[in-house]
């Protein structure tokens, strides 16, 4: 069974210096740089407890309450940045999962750990604020083409979550069965994936603004500004 590894939690911050003019120096807010919770948080319907988004406009609210990321990635990470390892929260996620992969995780899918019942709503879509937070102007870009982004939760019941709980994978029956790393993929390359993305459409629980995200894409619209590394 897959389990919480480790849970964290951030504080939006400012970091950089106001007057550089390079993306790699100049200020910048951001919760990214999450700390280990010693104890099991409460998680209600806009996240955690003790968490903060800085940029609420790409960021948190009902349909990206909580933010995991799979422990099986973070040899290839680690790789890629050229590090000995990485700490949990290396990718600023909430919940850091052993067990669970973007290849097994599937939109709409129903996970209960500890208390909380959460719902997979959408990829997380990797911003330029990775890049800055490990000093890579290539990372973000890395982790958009890998596909490895993580996933993000909506809360339908509210719960206490703690490491070492399991993750119960309630599956869904009835709706279409798209991983999380095929819903990245064909975002990525939507003229190859299309069929794909009309059949994400047909998933009702997955939230607004990234359905609009598919129909961009669909029409052939970038939305991809979020990522700029400039």
């Amino acid at each position: 069974m897959a389990k919480v590894l480790s849970v964290q939690v951030g504080r939006a911050k400012a970091y950089g210096d106001a007057q550089a003019k390079d993306f790699l120096e100049k200020e910048w807010f951001s919760a990214s740089f999450k700390e280990v919770s010693q104890t099991p948080l409460f998680a209600s319907f806009s996240g955690l407890s003790g968490d903060e988004v800085a940029d609420k406009m790409h960021h948190g609210g009902i349909d990206k309450a909580i933010f995991a990321n799979s422990y099986e990635n973070y040899a290839h990470w680690a790789s890629f940045l050229e590090v000995e390892s990485l700490p949990y929260g290396a990718l600023a996620e909430n919940l850091t999962i052993k067990g669970l992969h973007e290849s097994n995780v599937t939109l709409g899918e129903i996970h209960q750990i500890g208390t909380a019942i959460l719902q997979v709503s959408q990829p997380r879509k990797p911003c330029w604020k990775i890049s800055r937070r490990w000093n890579h102007k290539a990372f973000t870009n890395e982790i958009f083409t890998s596909g490895l982004t993580g996933w993000y939760y909506k809360v339908l019941q509210e719960g206490i979550i703690g490491s070492n709980n399991d993750v119960r994978v309630i599956k869904q029956k009835k709706t279409p069965q798209i991983s999380i790393l095929e819903a990245n993929n064909a975002f990525r390359e939507p003229e190859r994936y299309r069929q794909i993305l009309e059949t994400i459409l047909n998933i009702p629980s997955l939230a607004s603004s990234y359905q609009e995200s598919i129909v961009k894409r669909l029409n052939n619209e970038s939305d991809l500004g979020y990522m700029k590394t400039e």
